[in-house]
């Protein structure tokens, strides 16, 4: 699964993210982060990842395809910092597997691949006009798709978008930059309730 954190955590986060989009990296970098090391770690905030993959960044849906394989392998995580830390070099060269392979053991990154072997590129992404399916579907492409037409009901607008549940109630969708202190004094107050 793409989560952080335990479900019985006082606070829900889901959150869509385009691995390409340079807001998402600073975004994961400079706010989701230390909420992971802080709130997440504490048991304050459940995280739940969502692919919203964007038609104008090339590698996007492929990007996409190589988290949701590692999750199937219980390496989302690494997976998920490794293309973050690494966005501007892979975006430039287009050679995601050469990130996804450092952020895992080897015998872990040769089950990822197996599962990436029928996935050629591009991988689904979201389009002006609903879905665009990768002319090579593999298996995992449902997941993302699925991420996708649920953030078509949030709506996303942006990415990153993120949602927020407290006690049964579900706040507004939203998107862009948050620095980490905004966002904590936020999730205080929610916690503060």
């Amino acid at each position: 699964m793409k989560v952080y954190g335990s479900k019985s955590a006082p606070v829900t986060m889901e959150i869509f993210t385009d691995y390409q989009c340079p807001t998402c990296g600073a975004f994961f970098e400079q706010t989701l982060r230390p909420m992971i090391n802080d709130y997440v770690a504490s048991g304050k905030v459940y995280v739940i990842h969502h692919d919203f993959p964007l038609q104008m960044h090339a590698y996007s849906g492929q990007a996409a395809r190589w988290a949701n394989a590692a999750a199937e392998v219980g390496q989302f995580e690494t997976v998920e910092a490794a293309l973050y830390d690494n966005q501007a070099a892979w975006t430039a060269s287009g050679n995601l597997e050469k990130y996804v392979s450092a952020a895992m053991p080897s015998k872990d990154f040769e089950r990822v691949k197996k599962i990436m072997d029928p996935c050629a590129a591009p991988g689904p992404v979201d389009a002006p006009t609903g879905i665009a399916p990768s002319p090579h579907p593999c298996a995992i492409d449902n997941y993302i798709i699925q991420d996708i037409q649920l953030g078509m009901k949030v709506p996303v607008t942006g990415t990153p978008t993120f949602v927020f549940y407290h006690k049964g109630q579900k706040y507004p969708a939203t998107s862009g930059m948050i620095s980490w202190p905004i966002l904590k004094t936020f999730v205080d107050s929610l916690l503060s309730q």
